[in-house]
């Protein structure tokens, strides 16, 4: 049994076929075989909000965002609360120069402590402390270095 934190960028994918979208059903059909995703609770709004984008830019029928969502709602996610989080997550984000929200999914595996799995990789957040696992095409933040910042 594996334990991971996931991003909404994993979750998306999921959902909405991207480059890593194998990998990402695959973590998310592992929850079958006992795998346990953690996520905070501000995870599904992140992708509720993506497909709103998804319908009013691109052309996604409304009716097929309301599918995803009520499938996302269906998935056996650990949702967990961030209100213990923030001020970890401050210092994280001021100490690597990274968004609150990014960093409470940081401060979230740090107390799980479990590996962050993430594939977005905007401009500054790609550098943050951590190392690609290409084979996988994942990206597992190193979370303790962030443990002090």
């Amino acid at each position: 049994m594996s334990r991971y934190v996931i991003d909404a960028s994993v979750l998306i994918q999921y959902f909405i076929v991207q480059p890593y979208t194998p990998q990402a059903k695959a973590l998310i059909e592992n929850l079958a075989v006992g795998d346990q995703l953690y996520i905070p609770e501000f995870c599904l709004l992140e992708c509720a909000n993506v497909f709103w984008k998804e319908v009013r830019f691109r052309g996604m029928a409304q009716l097929q965002a309301e599918r995803m969502i009520s499938e996302m709602l269906t998935l056996p996610l650990q949702m967990q609360p961030v209100y213990n989080l923030l001020p970890q997550a401050l210092q994280i984000g001021l100490a690597h120069q990274l968004a609150v929200y990014d960093s409470l999914y940081i401060a979230l595996a740090l107390s799980l402590n479990c590996p962050l799995v993430t594939v977005d990789d905007r401009p500054g957040k790609r550098d943050r402390p951590g190392k690609r696992d290409r084979t996988h095409h994942r990206f597992f933040c190193d979370v303790n270095c962030l443990a002090s910042p």
